[in-house]
Formats: C-alpha cells, sequence, structure tokens
C-alpha cells in the first residue's frame, strides 16, 4: 500500500497547459448535462465498487480521464502509481480500501479525474466523480449520483456545497475527493490568483448519507493513513477541564481591527487521548435572534459555521461532557453556548438568546445564569439576569441594572 498522497498539493494546484478545443467542449457538455440525465447501470448488484459505477458513468458520459483509468485498470481491483510496479504512475485504483480511482497527470493539459464511492446507511451508494480541464474554476466540477440498488438507477443529485460562497472575490476554487474509509471528506481548495491571502482548505464531511460541512484552515491537514485521529497542534493552549474532556483553543486567524479571532476548538479525551477537531469559528455567522422569541435557547450547527466567536470559556460543573462558550463578534451582543461532546465526532450544540454573556452557574439546581439587555419604553436600556437549564429551557429573568 502506497504511503504518500496519491495527490500532491504541488499538482492540486499547478497550472496546465491548454487542451485541444474537442476536449474542452466534451467537457462543457457534461458539466451542463449530467443532471439532466439517470444512468441505467448493467445489475451491478447492492455495494458496486467504484471502477463499476465509473464505467458507467463513461458509458453516458465519456471522457479522456476516465477512459485513461478504466483502459490501465481494466478488471482489476487495485492499480498502483507506482511506476516502478509497472503502471504509468498516472493511475491510482483501490476499490476496496480506500475506495477511489483517479488520473492525475501531473503539469500537462490531459485531465485529472476522480471518482469515490461512499456508503449510505439507507443502503444506495453516494457516486462522486470529478472532471477538471486544466486548472480553471469553470472546467473543473464534480458530479453527484445516488445509486438505488433496488433498481441500479443512478440518479443526479445537488452537490453538497451548492451554497458555498468564497471567501474573497476571484478565488480559484479546486476540488478533492479524499480517500479511506476514515477520511470521507470533500475538499475545496481555495486560492489566491496574486497570493494577496492565504489558501483556504475547506472541509465537506460525509455524515452517513451526504456531507456537510464541517470546518475551513488556512492549514493543510491530512492524517497519515495509519492513524485516523487528529493531532493537537503545539499552539493550543488548555482553556477548560471537565471531568471526561480537555478543550483546548486555537488560532486559525489572529483578530484584525475590523474583525475578531478565528479559533479552532479541538477536545481531548481523558479517556482514550484522543484529540478531535471540534470546528472553526466563523465571525460572519447569521444571526439567532429572531429565531429565540420564544425566550429558550435553540439548537446550531457546530460544523457549519453556527459558532461565531469563541473569547470565554468554561466547563458546566455538574455535566462531564458539556461546555459553556461565548464570544462578541458584531461589538454589541455576546452570543452565548452551550456544547456537548458526548461524541466527538457530532457535537451538539445550542445557542441561548442571552446577549451580555455568562453570569454563573448554579450546581445545586443545575442551572446556567446569563446576562441580557432590556429597552425602556421611554428609551435607554437596563439589564437583567436570565435563568436557564442546560439543556437551554427558560426559568425566569429578573432586573440588575438599569442605565
Amino acid at each position: 500500500m502506497r504511503k504518500t498522497l496519491f495527490i500532491s498539493l504541488s499538482l492540486l494546484l499547478a497550472c496546465c497547459a491548454g487542451a485541444p478545443k474537442s476536449e474542452v467542449a466534451n467537457i462543457a457538455t457534461i458539466r451542463d448535462g449530467w443532471r439532466g440525465k439517470t444512468i441505467e447501470t448493467k445489475n451491478l448488484g447492492s455495494q458496486p465498487n467504484v471502477m463499476q459505477l465509473l464505467r458507467a458513468f463513461n458509458e453516458v458520459w465519456p471522457s479522456a480521464g476516465a477512459d485513461s483509468i478504466i483502459t490501465e485498470a481494466g478488471d482489476r481491483l487495485f492499480v498502483s502509481n507506482d511506476v516502478t510496479e509497472g503502471g504509468s504512475g498516472k493511475v491510482f485504483v483501490d476499490c476496496e480500501d480506500f475506495f477511489i480511482a483517479t488520473f492525475n497527470p501531473g503539469n500537462t493539459g490531459d485531465k485529472r479525474t476522480e471518482a469515490r464511492t461512499y456508503s449510505r446507511e439507507n443502503g444506495h451508494t453516494l457516486f462522486a466523480v470529478l472532471l477538471e480541464q486544466v486548472h480553471t474554476e469553470e472546467m473543473e466540477f464534480c458530479c453527484f449520483y445516488d445509486y438505488d440498488p433496488s433498481t441500479g438507477v443512478m440518479t443526479p443529485e445537488d452537490e453538497p456545497y451548492a451554497d458555498f460562497k468564497p471567501q474573497h472575490a476571484g478565488s480559484i476554487l479546486t476540488y478533492w475527493l479524499t480517500e479511506g474509509d476514515y477520511d470521507q471528506d470533500i475538499i475545496i481548495v481555495e486560492t489566491s490568483p496574486d497570493d494577496s491571502y492565504p489558501t483556504a482548505y475547506h472541509h465537506y464531511t460525509f455524515n452517513g448519507m451526504k456531507h456537510e460541512f464541517s470546518y475551513w484552515s488556512n492549514e493543510f491537514i491530512y492524517p497519515e493513513y495509519e492513524d485516523e485521529h487528529d493531532f493537537l497542534p503545539e499552539e493550543a493552549v488548555l482553556r477548560a477541564e471537565s471531568e471526561n474532556y480537555w478543550l483546548y483553543t486555537s488560532v486559525a486567524e489572529p483578530a484584525s481591527d475590523d474583525d475578531p479571532e478565528i479559533t479552532v476548538l479541538w477536545v481531548r479525551s481523558k479517556e482514550d487521548d484522543v484529540v478531535t477537531q471540534i470546528c472553526v469559528t466563523s465571525p460572519d455567522s447569521e444571526p439567532k435572534w429572531a429565531s429565540m422569541t420564544d425566550g429558550n435557547a435553540i439548537p446550531v450547527k457546530v460544523g457549519s459555521g453556527d459558532i461565531a466567536v469563541v473569547e470565554n470559556v468554561q466547563a458546566v460543573p455538574w455535566d462531564p461532557d458539556k461546555f459553556y462558550l461565548d464570544g462578541c463578534p458584531d461589538a454589541r451582543n455576546i452570543w452565548s453556548y452551550i456544547i456537548d461532546v458526548s461524541d466527538p465526532d457530532n457535537v451538539r450544540a445550542i445557542q441561548f438568546p442571552s446577549t451580555e454573556g455568562f453570569i454563573s452557574f448554579d450546581s445545586a439546581k443545575r442551572r446556567i445564569h446569563l446576562g441580557a439587555y432590556r429597552y425602556h419604553d421611554e428609551g435607554g436600556r437596563y439589564s437583567v439576569e436570565q435563568v436557564y437549564t442546560i439543556d437551554g429551557k427558560f426559568i425566569s429573568e429578573e432586573v440588575i441594572g438599569d442605565e
């Protein structure tokens, strides 16, 4: 088994020479038409491998890159990209461990092609194929299909990143279907055309049915094959400790005059010493106040950019799996959260309607006290102390200050 990435970053981000107009037109035809056509397969069974689905796709939407994979692989389930083993060095196929087939020609005018399968919890298979003609945004795209074993039909479905918005106007976007059962991310690589800002890696992680946004980072992180776990960076700072976990933060992007710090959250289990990256904060998170009119906290998606900022961190004294977080991303309101890390790979969180942050814990009654402001009818505002259960149910409030 190879020990290096099947695509190096230098190849992923390299600029390639142009291709013949006929090849560009072929890729454009696929890009413009794949959504409107289902693909009938030839009895591929309940769990078809990536090469079977790639052949079915290529019969309807042929491309030079897929042709190269199919020609070199033949009927084999594994093809090494090591030229010393007799291959071209451009094709890698692993149907049983990495579930991927790739054609990576390097710095040429040929198309980079990747195909990948994901086993869905409902017994279906998600098939994704990336097609590229040089490294230009408009000629690199991914097609996604749901394979139904009961019918043998591959049905097009929307890209999981359909609502993705680049951090910078004019960014160059490339895509990467990662490999292996333990790393099922789709990564959008956002690069600057003039090196005016650092590269950003946006990870969409497979949840058993579909890919959801997980986190982004300016650091390229890829786990070693022999280790499925995250690694705590040296600069990470221990911020809070519960009976079961340590919670750390590290800086993804320092604060500026206009924007707060972008923070990475990590938890480390005391039971098995496993480190898990929870999320990267997103100061541009959409405000949630309009959704909290009943006074209760609401669930938020930890990995989808809903945690705006983390400045204050505390462990919940009576719950070994929960932490309190808050911060002020808008120079006006303090956004308060409780996160539950009992399953570090599926962290749950709630956001409170309070606006002035943490006051105290009441361990005897298992309550959390938070501050908020209210406005007088005649003008001016005053502060109240709100009491909640740790699960976000509003209990009471009383006035504690007036301006």
